[in-house]
């Protein structure tokens, strides 16, 4: 079955088990750096809120061996979750002055996402760019994200410069920092002592106490000056994702453009391409208080 055709059985399928009055729409929706996801849009009568439920990783899974009657039904308890729309007040984002204190800022790259800041207000930083989202409060069936719209500014009658004045204020507030070494990271995740070696090189993860779009972590006033003091160095600034940077001492790397090839290797085979940030790799001067873009020297 391709997916066309998966994509029919669906359909066909939620249109029998839903209640008369559901609307089911195919509607292509954008993700990150350029990247188009199919989503199936229900509507419930009688409700304004219209979740979106992501096809292809379902795909991806009927390939895998599971059957086509387990995802179908996966996708219809979804579809009844209504856990969602009866706790979300729909008016709520037509007020500013109710939003305002849920709007924050994340990080993603410029020139893989030209297309999507077109339509969203963005303040350019190196080759990324500061784009804003309401962090909805926790919901019974957990947190929710909206990007703000130009439409959304108009609407508002408000400036990207007010976006981003209060998203300055509200990020550090609802997303603290956390900065912990990779050894302890990784210590974590395995519930364990992580095996060290006297030969590694120290890094460091800068991120958020919510571990999602992280690396904004870099934009909060004095941060990267603290890291600097923290780490007693200058250091070089690795984007291990929209989520998380690494930190590496400056001391610690002989020749820092050498960090660019490892940065674009991750990026191709352990990061998902909706969560690439960007394939250079920055330095903070603890002199200077200045994070720049190391550009790799081309081979002649």
């Amino acid at each position: 079955m391709n997916y066309q055709e998966f994509v029919g059985s669906v359909t066909g399928f939620l249109r029998e088990a839903l209640p008369c009055g559901t609307e089911l729409s195919l509607v292509p929706l954008e993700k990150n750096n350029g990247v188009i996801l199919e989503g199936l849009t229900v509507r419930k009568e009688g409700r304004r809120a219209a979740p979106a439920i992501y096809l292809d990783p379902y795909y991806q899974e009927y390939l895998s061996g599971r059957s086509l009657r387990q995802i179908q039904e996966t996708i219809l308890d979804c579809c009844e979750e209504n856990e969602f729309s009866e706790h979300f007040d729909a008016d709520f984002f037509s007020d500013y002055r109710r939003v305002r204190p849920n709007v924050v800022y994340k990080l993603i790259n410029y020139k893989k996402n030209e297309k999507l800041l077109e339509r969203i207000p963005h303040v350019p930083f190196l080759n990324l760019a500061v784009v804003f989202y309401c962090l909805l409060p926790d919901t019974p069936v957990g947190s929710a994200t909206v990007l703000i719209h130009n439409s959304h500014m108009e609407y508002w009658k408000i400036t990207c410069s007010e976006l981003y004045s209060d998203a300055k204020q509200n990020t550090p507030r609802l997303l603290p920092a956390e900065i912990k070494s990779m050894s302890q990271v990784l210590s974590e995740l395995s519930d364990g002592p992580a095996p060290s070696k006297d030969d590694e090189v120290p890094m460091y993860i800068l991120t958020n106490a919510r571990k999602a779009m992280g690396a904004a972590c870099i934009l909060y006033d004095g941060m990267l000056k603290y890291c600097s003091q923290w780490l007693d160095s200058s250091f070089y600034l690795l984007p291990s994702s929209i989520h998380e940077v690494i930190l590496i001492p400056k001391e610690a790397v002989t020749d820092g453009r050498e960090l660019a090839a490892m940065v674009r290797d991750i990026n191709r085979t352990q990061v998902l391409i909706t969560e690439v940030l960007s394939d250079e790799i920055y330095f903070y001067s603890s002199q200077s208080g200045q994070l720049s873009m190391i550009k790799e020297e081309k081979k002649q």
